[in-house]
């Protein structure tokens, strides 16, 4: 492998790093997106159990305790429980535009990788074949042992190139899919908790009609 690399020349240095970069961001966003991921349905069910006990504070102090993006941003609507509805919505959208780019951290970065290294591999593409053309320069005559450096030059810098990108452009997309996934979950959630806070009849509410 080790002499794989040197033949590859100057551009398997960038690979290298390259590569460094995705694995390091791949394994962050697995970490990040297994830690973010709950059970919306069963912190919904426990939030309206708390509201139809009149225990707002409760609510909270649950979706502290579950943690990740989906409990976070219900607990910025529920601390401002009985302001509104209106003043609900917002809060959630106000943690919304802080939760949800935390989720996408990393994804930008991760698709340049892709695109780069494909240029980089195609780019000791030329170089190689580049080196092959001066040697048969140099020699004035053409063999396949003058050719030979330059043109494994070329072939691996392209296939480790790609080697970096393929996987790269697919943790790309599979991490954009959990992230779409993540948001539709925060807005059904959302929608729902509006719908729950002003529709659930609480001992407070009950005490306030009378």
């Amino acid at each position: 492998m080790f002499d794989y690399f040197l033949k590859g020349g100057i551009m398997m240095y960038p690979l290298l790093l390259a590569s460094v970069f995705a694995v390091a961001i791949v394994i962050n966003k697995i970490y990040a997106y297994r830690r973010a991921k709950i059970d919306a349905g069963h912190l919904m069910t426990r939030i309206k159990e708390f509201l139809e006990r009149g225990m707002p504070e409760g609510a909270i102090a649950f979706c502290d305790k579950t943690g990740g993006p989906i409990a976070g941003i219900l607990k910025a609507g529920l601390s401002h429980y009985g302001e509104g509805k209106d003043v609900m919505e917002e809060a959630f959208e106000t943690a919304s535009l802080e939760e949800i780019p935390r989720l996408e951290k990393f994804l930008p970065t991760l698709s340049t990788i892709a695109s780069i290294s494909t240029l980089m591999g195609f780019t000791g593409t030329v170089t190689g074949m580049i080196s092959a053309f001066n040697a048969i320069a140099r020699a004035n005559t053409s063999s396949p042992s003058i050719v030979a450096t330059g043109v494994a030059e070329a072939l691996i810098t392209t296939a480790t190139g790609l080697f970096i990108a393929i996987p790269t452009v697919v943790f790309y997309y599979y991490f954009t899919h959990t992230v779409d996934r993540f948001i539709l979950d925060i807005e059904k959630s959302c929608k729902e908790m509006v719908r729950l806070v002003y529709s659930v009849k609480t001992p407070d509410r009950e005490e306030n009609k009378k």
